[in-house]
């Protein structure tokens, strides 16, 4: 039997002489590139292609300042295969000649244009080569310091890029004709169900300032976060401007649901199964008191908490918080039980968001056991009477601390450059309502930069020591412990630490854990990733490291990216549960 298969047509391009952005720009412009495997290529295609990649060329390349390049193409090939290949001589670049920028208009003393126009005379100098992108930057600096001073009616005069390619100069005139001035109007706030006095708190825009369209925008967000709202929508009404140019606002807001409830079902690697149910009041009272609560249950963990939020000053997310939550935890080697009730007055100063608290704990914990050996009286020849110990640990704790925390990413919930920073100081005194003294200090660094669309790499840093009168005193929510999803993976959860006589796990002084991880977009919203992992929870600073690395898979989802790793843990002594493969599942939000 014979079967006939159609050889697939193509052509294959090659471009020479050019590399950088000009390389990749002509590319990008060449058609015959584009098209070189549609389906019904042939000669006469081809032919005609080839002979359109010379002003495709041409075109390509005037952005960057050459508009007399020299082209030699050649055509080999035959039905279903061609070589197109182009060199490229680029020839001298075109040179800025005159640059003529000028303001007409109210605003041409205007001091919001100095900084537009200070960058405008770095990047567009005589003799420089011609980048058309330059000019065309040059033009949205001037357009935004227009509108960010308020000139709404701001326009082009002039704006022209005169080429002369055969003197290979370019001559670049822009005047801008301001118009008149605009500024806020009077500003109304309609929305219901919050007294006026509390919510005027968070309006920034006054009557009397430049009419600002990104303070506008900004002026959203921010009531949008605020979260009492559904929607929030912002109408200058321009065409009701007085004489004095002065435009009335009109802020109008949609409420939200007063109540919300959740629920969710989910599995993951360090909790196992587990069951959420939550719900929201997002307002109490007409001053914006909100409350919500939750309970988490799960295989390991489970947690039952509520929170109730006072708001403070102009700044969404600034309020006193009153909280109360009790958590059960099976540890490696015990468990754990933790009542908390506390308060703190949360601010955000600058870019930081800044938490002072303080919280009165108690905490029952159970932390390995220990072995004792005693002669039996009644058999001192024989073997002894072996009893084991349970090791528990009540504490009485107020703690008073302080924590920061900053995040500066490209994405909350799929980030691709940016980073996040954590760190926490609390810590007990003895006798003033506690039954421990001690110092915990904890810091958390993740980053994230991408190479390209496809490529990303995450890292993350955690460092905590802990400083203390007698180590056994403390519950196990104040000890360090390593291994896990979020930790060193290819170990189990919490398993890394300072073990005892018995080799129980009953945590560190200190904790170091750092993590390196690749990841590669592979097609749609999947990927793929490599990463190794270390750290270690020790009595003695620096810690042993434990060391695990592995291979991942990646979803991406508009909650976030959804996580299954296969781990293998590198370092392992001989203790049983550090040695073979580890699954981790888990949904990473942010980085």
């Amino acid at each position: 039997m014979l079967v006939a298969a159609t050889a697939l047509a193509e052509v294959r391009v090659v471009v020479e002489g050019i590399d950088g952005d000009e390389l990749a720009n002509v590319e990008t412009r060449l058609t015959i590139r584009q098209q070189r495997e549609r389906k019904d290529l042939d000669d006469t295609l081809v032919e005609r292609l080839n002979a359109q990649a010379k002003r495709d060329i041409e075109t390509a390349l005037q952005p960057y300042g050459y508009y007399s390049p020299t082209i030699e193409s050649e055509l080999t090939g035959k039905a279903p295969n061609w070589t197109a290949r182009y060199r490229i001589d680029a020839g001298e670049a075109t040179r800025i000649g005159e640059v003529d920028v000028q303001l007409l208009g109210e605003g041409k003393d205007n001091a919001g244009f100095k900084d537009a126009l200070r960058r405008i005379e770095r990047r567009l100098k005589p003799e420089e080569r011609l980048r058309h992108a330059d000019y065309e930057d040059a033009k949205k600096q001037l357009a935004d310091a227009a509108y960010a001073s308020g000139f709404l009616d701001a326009h082009w005069e002039k704006s022209e890029l005169r080429v002369n390619p055969e003197a290979r100069q370019a001559n670049i005139v822009l005047h801008m004709e301001t118009g008149p001035r605009y500024l806020l109007g009077t500003v109304t706030l309609e929305q219901e169900g919050l007294d006026p006095e509390f919510i005027e708190r968070y309006i920034v825009l006054k009557e009397g300032d430049v009419f600002d369209p990104q303070e506008l925008l900004d002026q959203q967000f921010a009531l949008g976060d605020l979260g009492y709202f559904q929607s929030v929508e912002i109408e200058p009404k321009r065409a009701e401007a007085d004489a004095e140019h002065h435009v009335p606002v009109i802020i109008h807001t949609t409420p939200r649901n007063k109540h919300r409830y959740e629920a969710g079902v989910g599995y993951g690697t360090d909790t196992g199964a587990r069951l959420s149910l939550g719900t929201e009041w997002r307002r109490i009272n007409k001053y914006g008191h909100n409350l919500d609560a939750d309970m988490r249950l799960s295989q390991i963990k489970n947690a039952i908490g509520a929170n109730y939020r006072i708001p403070l000053g102009a700044e969404p997310g600034e309020n006193i918080s009153l909280s109360a939550t009790t958590e059960a935890q099976q540890l490696e080697s015990g468990d754990t039980s933790k009542y908390t009730i506390g308060a703190s007055l949360n601010r955000s100063p600058g870019d930081w968001h800044r938490r002072l608290y303080v919280e009165f704990i108690h905490e029952e914990s159970e932390l390995g056991t220990t072995t004792t050996e005693v002669p039996n009286p009644e058999d001192p020849a024989g073997p002894p009477i072996v009893t084991v110990t349970k090791n528990k640990v009540t504490a009485d704790l107020l703690t008073p601390g302080v924590s920061f925390t900053r995040t500066e990413l490209d994405d909350p919930i799929n980030a691709r450059q940016g980073w996040y920073l954590f760190t926490d100081v609390h810590g007990a005194k003895e006798n003033l309502l506690s039954n421990a003294s001690f110092i915990r200090t904890y810091g958390l660094l993740r980053g994230v930069y991408s190479f390209d669309w496809r490529t990303r790499v995450l890292g993350r840093v955690e460092l905590g020591a802990n400083f203390h009168d007698d180590f056994s005193a403390l519950p196990a929510s104040q000890r360090f412990f390593a291994g896990g999803d979020q930790s060193v993976r290819g170990y189990d959860y919490q398993a890394i630490g300072t073990r005892n006589d018995d080799g129980d796990v009953i945590g560190g002084q200190y904790l170091t854990t750092a993590s390196i991880e690749l990841e590669r977009r592979i097609k749609g919203s999947w990927g793929a990733a490599v990463f190794v992992d270390g750290g270690g929870a020790d009595e003695t600073f620096p810690v042993k490291m434990y060391y695990g690395a592995g291979l991942g898979l990646r979803y991406r989802a508009p909650v976030g990216t959804f996580s299954v790793d296969l781990a293998h843990p590198l370092t392992g002594e001989g203790d049983a549960q550090f040695l073979g493969l580890r699954l981790h599942i888990g949904v990473r939000v942010g980085l």
